[in-house]
C-alpha cells in the first residue's frame, strides 16, 4: 500500500511506496521523511513503558546525599525547586518543576496510553490528539537533558565532597537511556498513518498540510479543525514571522544580563565563589573536566549565540524574499531546533547543586542574578523555533519563484 507524507520543512508532497529503505529523505530539501530501521510498535512500547516506570519513583526516592566534616545532606528531585522558590526564584523553580518532573511523566505516560491502544488494536477518538499533545512534550520533557546537568554536577561536587548515590538517581540515569531509546525506536510516522491512514489526494487540486501530523486535507478545509489530530488547520503557521521575530527580540535583550551577571555561587576549594557563564567553563576546565567544560560551553555560550543568529537569518529571509541557499537554512533550522533544549543544562546544574551544599554559610550552593535571565533565553529562543514555519523560506526560495 502506497502512503501520502508532506515534509514539514519544505511542504513537498511525497509518494511513499513499500520498501526496505532505512531512511526515507525528502527529494527537495534533503531533511529525513521517516526512519525504519530498528523502529517498531512492539519496542516504542516497550522503551515508553520502561522509562515511565523508572521516572515515577526517580522523583519519589532519595537522590543524592553530600558528605563533609561529618555533615550529611540528601535531596529528592523536588528538594532543588522547593530550595529555589525559598530563596526568591520562583521562575526557575517552576521550570524545574515542570521540566524534569511533571512533563517528562506525562509525555510517557500519554505515549505509553497511545501506543497500548494501538497494540492491543484499539482506535478511540482521542488517539490523535493525545499522540500530537505527546509529541509536543517531547521538547518540554527534560529528564534526559537534566541527567546531563546532573552528571556535571556530581563531577564538581565529587572534587570537594563525598558524594552518594541515591536510587532515586539511579531510577533517573536508567529512565534517560530509556527516554534515548524510546526517541531511537519511535516511528512516528508509522504511528499516524495507524491512527489514521492517508493513501490519496484529496480531490481538491489545492491542499494544505496539517502541522500536527502532516495529514493532506482540501483547502477548503481551512481553519477546521485537523480530521486525525484535531489540530486547527492551517496553510502556514499565523503569524509565524511577526512571533518568532517578537520572541527572538525578547531572548536577546535578556541575553547580556544572562551573561554578565553570575548565574551561580558554589564552594570551590571550600570557599564560595560565584561564576558567570564562561566562568563555569573555566572554572571546569581548571579541574581538568576538559570534555564536561566542553559540554557547557557548547550548551550553554555557542548553542545560545548560534540559535540567536539563526533566527534572525530565517526570519530576514522571509521578510527580504531572500531566496539564496533555501537547503542550508532548512538543514540549519532543523539543527537549532533539535538542540535549543539542551541549553536548559546550567539552570539544571544549579538546580542539582543547591539541595545537597548547605553545610553553612560559606559551604552553601545557590543560585545568582542570572539564573533567572538566561532560563528565559533558551526558553524564548524554543519558542521562536517552534512558532516559525520554515516552509516560508521556501515559498519566497527561487525553487518555487
Amino acid at each position: 500500500m502506497t502512503h501520502l507524507l508532506s515534509c514539514r520543512h519544505c511542504a513537498t508532497v511525497h509518494t511513499l511506496r513499500p520498501q526496505r529503505a532505512a531512511v526515507l529523505d525528502c527529494h527537495v530539501c534533503g531533511l529525513g521523511l521517516e526512519r525504519l530501521s530498528g523502529r517498531s510498535l512492539d519496542r516504542a512500547l516497550a522503551m515508553s513503558l520502561t522509562a515511565l516506570l523508572l521516572l515515577l519513583p526517580a522523583n519519589g526516592l532519595p537522590f543524592l546525599t553530600t558528605t563533609l566534616f561529618g555533615a550529611a545532606e540528601h535531596s529528592h528531585l523536588i528538594s532543588s525547586a522547593k530550595i529555589l522558590w525559598n530563596e526568591g526564584w520562583p521562575g526557575v523553580a517552576v521550570v524545574v518543576t515542570l521540566f524534569v518532573m511533571v512533563l517528562p511523566i506525562m509525555r510517557f505516560a500519554l505515549l505509553t496510553a497511545v501506543l497500548g491502544a494501538l497494540r492491543l488494536g484499539l482506535r478511540p477518538h482521542w488517539l490523535g490528539p493525545v499522540f500530537r499533545f505527546s509529541n509536543e512534550l517531547q521538547t518540554w520533557a527534560m529528564a534526559d537533558v537534566f541527567l546531563v546537568a546532573f552528571l556535571i554536577a556530581y563531577a564538581r561536587l565529587a572534587a570537594t565532597v563525598s558524594v552518594t548515590l541515591g536510587p532515586g538517581a539511579y531510577c533517573l540515569i536508567a529512565a534517560g537511556l530509556f527516554i534515548l531509546l524510546s526517541r531511537a525506536t519511535l516511528d512516528k510516522a508509522a504511528i499516524w498513518r495507524m491512527i489514521h491512514p492517508q493513501t490519496q489526494m484529496p480531490a481538491e487540486a489545492a491542499v494544505i498540510s496539517c502541522d500536527g501530523c502532516g495529514l493532506l486535507t482540501p483547502l477548503s478545509d481551512l481553519r477546521k479543525p485537523c480530521p486525525r489530530c484535531d489540530k486547527t488547520l492551517e496553510a502556514r503557521k499565523k503569524n509565524s514571522v511577526g512571533r518568532a521575530a517578537a520572541l527572538t527580540l525578547a531572548a536577546v535583550l535578556v541575553y547580556l544580563p544572562a551573561n554578565v551577571f553570575p548565574i551561580a555561587t558554589i564552594p570551590i576549594n571550600l570557599r564560595p565563589t560565584a561564576y558567570n557563564i564562561l566562568g563555569g567553563v573555566v572554572d571546569l576546565a581548571g579541574a581538568h573536566l576538559f570534555g564536561l567544560a566542553g559540554v557547557v560551553f557548547v550548551a550553554s555560550f555557542a548553542i545560545p549565540i548560534l540559535k540567536l543568529t539563526a533566527m534572525a537569518w530565517f526570519i530576514y529571509t522571509v521578510r527580504s524574499h531572500a531566496r539564496k541557499a533555501p537547503v542550508l537554512k532548512t538543514r540549519l533550522f532543523q539543527f537549532v531546533d533539535e538542540i535549543g533544549r539542551w541549553s536548559m543544562v546550567d539552570p539544571f546544574t544549579i538546580a542539582a547543586f543547591v539541595p545537597v551544599v548547605r553545610f553553612n554559610s560559606l559551604l552553601t550552593a545557590r543560585a545568582e542574578a542570572a539564573a533567572p535571565f538566561f532560563t528565559a533565553v533558551v526558553i524564548l529562543t524554543i519558542l521562536a523555533a517552534k512558532v516559525f514555519d520554515p516552509r516560508l523560506m521556501w515559498d519566497v526560495s527561487e525553487v518555487h519563484a
